[in-house]
């Protein structure tokens, strides 16, 4: 699509921004050639914004506002909710030719899942007329066209194929469920973020209802809003499942356990071979959020998972990107303090 095109959407897109202190430009182009909407509390959000921070990138920055709120009896939708966005997500949906997602599993991979049409992030690339959806699209993309000053993905096969694994490994953990989920025997997640998420999924479907009826006549955004409903709909169902909150808690607990014999079975202190890449990148974010959410006991008796920790929150990158991201946006978590304090001391 030309430049004009993408950039009026884009403008729509960032007008309707609550606050427009919450879009400016990243780095030291005044016109830089991307432009991302993102949020700071969103694990995808961040993978992407730690590339773009490895790659040394300038951006345009739309952090939007992803939680709706009822205020003084006003109802607040969730900003990428609002059709200038998700048409510029059904852009990026096209490309990647998927069936709009239609289950809940607490994962967000589209490679699994399908299309969410109403999630962060998205990435516009001016230069190449594009829309590129989806974090684990945007970070290899962002990766393909820009080599310096680091290859987040390298070149030989091999390797290129065992770093892809890694990131796929994070890319299908279902992050969702643990954040949105009440676990029956052991929730450490902050009481605010407890008290938030018990009204959470009602006031996506109210949102996404309101979107319907304001935009009747447009059938693709009502057949995207209608997709999400499903999904939140699907995560409602299971936020107090007992078993189904078990099952993804051991299911991360497993992934923990074969990360700890990857790191063992190597010499580096990354997960594949001598160079920080893309799984590091990954596994960091997430690290960081399941230690946010009080499951750094998870790898409590995984030693080199431990130390892996103890190397991944040095990287400047995650630092900002994933942990000081995490402290400002979202309540404050005992937990990641502990984690912060501990690499104070290394």
């Amino acid at each position: 699509m030309a430049t004009h095109q993408l950039l009026a959407l884009a403008i729509q897109a960032r007008t309707l921004m609550a606050d427009p202190a919450r879009s400016i430009v990243i780095g030291n182009d005044a016109n830089p050639r991307f432009e991302l909407f993102h949020a700071a509390s969103s694990l995808c959000s961040q993978k992407v914004r730690t590339v773009l921070a490895e790659k040394q990138l300038s951006y345009r920055s739309n952090e939007m506002m992803i939680l709706s709120s009822m205020s003084d009896d006003i109802f607040v939708p969730a900003e990428h909710y609002h059709p200038p966005y998700v048409r510029l997500r059904l852009m990026a949906g096209r490309e990647i030719d998927k069936p709009f997602v239609n289950s809940y599993s607490g994962r967000t991979s589209v490679e699994t899942e399908g299309f969410d049409p109403c999630v962060v992030p998205l990435l516009v690339d001016y230069e190449a007329g594009r829309v590129i959806a989806d974090s684990m699209r945007i970070c290899c993309y962002l990766d393909e066209i820009s080599a310096t000053p680091v290859r987040l993905v390298p070149e030989a096969e091999k390797t290129r194929a065992a770093v892809m694994h890694q990131a796929t490994i994070v890319d299908r953990i279902p992050n969702g469920g643990l954040l949105y989920g009440f676990h029956p025997d052991a929730d450490r997640r902050p009481e605010a973020l407890r008290t938030m998420m018990q009204t959470v999924y009602d006031y996506k479907m109210m949102a996404l209802e309101s979107m319907i009826a304001a935009n009747a006549t447009d059938m693709e955004l009502v057949s995207a809003y209608r997709a999400k409903i499903i999904k939140e709909r699907g995560g409602k169902s299971v936020c107090h499942d007992a078993g189904f909150q078990r099952a993804i808690r051991e299911q991360v607990a497993g992934l923990l356990r074969q990360l700890n014999r990857t790191l063992t079975s190597g010499i580096s202190p990354w997960v594949v071979g001598n160079s920080f890449t893309l799984g590091d990148v990954m596994w960091g974010v997430n690290l960081t959020r399941l230690a946010y959410l009080g499951l750094a006991s998870m790898w409590e008796e995984l030693p080199a998972v431990s130390l892996y920790v103890d190397t991944l929150i040095q990287r400047a990158s995650l630092r900002q990107e994933a942990i000081q991201a995490t402290i400002d946006s979202l309540p404050y978590s005992a937990y990641l303090d502990t984690l912060i304090k501990r690499a104070e001391h290394l």
